[in-house]
């Protein structure tokens, strides 16, 4: 017997194993069945991951065909998931399947706790003194779309009421395994960086979201990674038509609270990590380069960069310059945080805000390198790309003009930077030129 043909004798075995457990329970208690199928989806992301989603396909449609359909003992069945059922392969034998996400009004109560329900719990508890801050940490979430209704996480509200002593922890990160998500910032990250960076910015983005994400689409469709980010809980969805209009979305994105914002900041944070690890020391070293001026040494080190782990059909050309942008900003994103870190060196580090096209002087820079505190030195970076056939001597030039004329290092010395480094970063194809520019 193949492969194929144990696997859609074990799924029909267990799906009538199911069958026989309705219609004995039915028989023992005079009722018909309820079956709750929790996170059906999740044997469906593993298999994705391993690349072996058809074949769990091919057995969970027989099971839930066996389970579901036309099953005498069954009242009704409640499947909870992430992924829109009508749209999966293992219900396509399925009918009058009714499916709501966190955008329908129709549950939008039932998955958590609202404002008045978890003021009421606060009181009980003898805790309302900290309503505010509670709900900093674990308000925020908005289902209904059209009816938005704003609901806490009920896991965080029942564990912080839970601890003798009240402590804001949070308690999400520890609910579910990040790998689907993993998965799919490694593969859009480089398009998609910009709209994360002002995400953990504590600004929002205007999308358009896909109720029915279905798993072969994730890994093609950046429009799918919002809807997964959406219905996984890492962002809250407000639509941006008026409550009259009968159009629905596009939806604002945001990051819900404090508790989601440092699981979103872990989480792209460990991507980075995971992707740079065998890089570790010469990223240390870039960015000793890059704070002590030494623009042959940051060359030195980001074209080893580049040549290892970047390919610039990540985009679609010509805009390379934007590839390398982007890339860069992911290799600086480790310096944010407190001043307390230590570098390889064993020296304190200074913590830094690494920021994207802010505003600066008289103009936008690419990116600036703030430190947290006075006295410390302080970045701006050009990005240029060279045109087929022209010189690239002329790119910086233009960079340096750039960068000096605008006065990008503007917000620098008013944070106190010093000294300020200014370097204007080429590209051409895969070769990459630094020179440095005084601002």
């Amino acid at each position: 017997m193949d492969r194929m043909s144990v696997r859609d004798s074990v799924a029909h075995v267990v799906g009538h194993a199911t069958l026989n457990l309705c219609f004995y329970l039915h028989q023992h208690h005079g009722e018909p069945v309820i079956l709750v199928i929790d996170e059906y989806d999740a044997p469906l992301h593993k298999a994705f991951l391993m690349n072996h989603l058809r074949e769990a396909e091919g057995f969970f449609q027989p099971f839930f065909g066996a389970t579901l359909k036309g099953n005498p003992s069954l009242e009704l069945a409640v499947l909870t998931g992430i992924l829109r059922i009508a749209k999966e392969n293992i219900f396509s034998e399925l009918n009058n399947v009714g499916v709501y996400t966190c955008l329908r009004p129709e549950f939008s109560t039932c998955f958590g706790f609202t404002e008045a329900e978890v003021q009421r719990l606060l009181e009980r508890a003898g805790r309302q003194a900290l309503q505010a801050e509670v709900r900093a940490h674990y308000d925020g979430y908005i289902f209904g779309g059209k009816l938005p209704v704003a609901i806490y996480n009920p896991w965080s509200i029942n564990n912080f009421l839970a601890q003798q002593v009240p402590e804001l922890r949070n308690w999400w990160v520890n609910t579910s395994a990040n790998t689907l998500v993993y998965e799919l910032l490694r593969i859009h990250a480089f398009t998609l960086h910009d709209a994360l960076r002002t995400l953990l910015d504590g600004g929002s983005i205007v999308v358009e979201l896909q109720e029915n994400v279905v798993l072969e689409q994730v890994r093609l469709e950046p429009g799918a990674f919002w809807s997964l980010l959406v219905f996984t809980g890492y962002l809250k969805a407000e639509d941006t038509q008026p409550s009259g209009s009968s159009q629905v979305g596009p939806f604002r994105l945001s990051i819900p609270n404090r508790e989601v914002y440092e699981v979103f900041q872990r989480t792209f944070q460990d991507w980075l990590v995971r992707n740079l690890m065998s890089h570790g020391a010469t990223v240390e070293q870039l960015i000793g380069a890059l704070l002590s001026g030494d623009a042959e040494q940051l060359e030195k080190h980001l074209q080893g960069l580049v040549t290892d782990l970047l390919s610039y059909h990540d985009v679609p050309r010509p805009d390379l310059e934007a590839v390398y942008h982007i890339f860069t900003l992911g290799l600086l994103a480790v310096m944010e945080g407190p001043a307390s870190r230590t570098g390889r060196d064993g020296l304190p580090r200074a913590g830094y805000r690494v920021r994207s096209n802010r505003e600066s002087g008289r103009g936008r820079p690419d990116v600036l390198v703030i430190p947290a505190q006075p006295g410390e030195p302080g970045v701006v970076l050009e990005f240029k790309q060279v045109a087929a056939g022209a010189d690239p001597e002329k790119a910086v030039e233009a960079g340096i003009e750039q960068l000096r004329s605008r006065d990008y290092a503007a917000e620098l010395r008013a944070a106190g930077a010093t000294p300020i480094h200014g370097y204007v970063i080429v590209s051409d194809g895969k070769r990459v030129r630094v020179r440095r520019a005084e601002p």
